[in-house]
């Protein structure tokens, strides 16, 4: 084999790199993009909270969301009612507990801790862009998905080191995702069990995320769905959040 040939060779294999990386990115950006669809979105949540030997507790929740901010609400058990959680940026998170009548800022070294009792963390709820946060590569592909891998970009402040999703290419929602800790461990799994076109948005109905370790799981079941209904900004404040209902 002479130069030429292996030169060739060189410029095609980093060719087929270049253009796998920014096939990767384009995805990316569409699964980024179908996060959170349209100007606002408000709906409740049925949150179901089962453990490993299949014992459940329910709570229902309203969210709220304009752009990357959102907010739940929980409505019932009496229990938790009233609490809230404002999410403004992913590094402004804050909680609202009625009992103490205080609002507490989330710091960046909770944000992976469950919220209130569920397999999700703050982190979770808040996600809106993982591009900012994330490398991604191709696992595989085919004509219906695509499964990517996301590595966290270094000095970011990501709170997973690694995700594995998988996308459907068609309406390029997450139909999968592995989630690891910063010590490269599977610690949870997500799954979305049931999708629809709402408003013209595809949107998951129903989301199961379950806790590798305890066995534990989360299933969170949207009703009433509603985009571009036209929420104001002033909703999203750490005052409003005490008096939402």
């Amino acid at each position: 084999m002479n130069k030429t040939m292996i030169l060739t060779g060189i410029m095609t294999f980093l060719f087929t790199i270049t253009i796998f990386a920014g096939n990767a990115d384009n995805y990316l950006k569409k699964v980024d993009e179908m996060i959170d669809p349209g100007k606002d979105m408000t709906g409740t949540v049925k949150m179901v909270l089962i453990d490993k030997s299949g014992k459940s507790e329910e709570r229902d929740m309203k969210t709220y969301r304009k752009g990357e901010k959102k907010i739940f609400f929980f409505q019932k058990p009496a229990g938790v009612k009233g609490v809230a959680f404002l999410s403004l940026s992913d590094s402004k998170m804050y909680i609202y507990m009625p009992a103490f009548k205080k609002i507490r800022r989330i710091a960046s070294s909770a944000k992976n801790e469950n919220f209130m009792g569920t397999d999700m963390s703050y982190e979770d709820l808040a996600e809106t862009n993982y591009s900012k946060k994330y490398t991604p590569t191709i696992v595989s592909e085919t004509d219906k998905y695509v499964v990517l891998k996301l590595t966290a970009k270094k000095g970011g402040d990501a709170a997973y080191s690694k995700l594995i999703i998988k996308a459907d290419k068609k309406t390029w929602l997450r139909k999968s995702i592995d989630l690891y800790n910063k010590a490269g461990k599977l610690v949870k799994k997500m799954k979305v069990t049931k999708s629809s076109i709402i408003g013209g948005y595809p949107t998951p109905s129903e989301i199961l995320m379950k806790d590798i370790s305890s066995g534990h799981s989360t299933k969170m079941v949207m009703n009433n769905i509603k985009y571009d209904s036209g929420l104001k900004s002033s909703l999203f404040s750490k005052r409003k959040i005490k008096r939402i209902k």
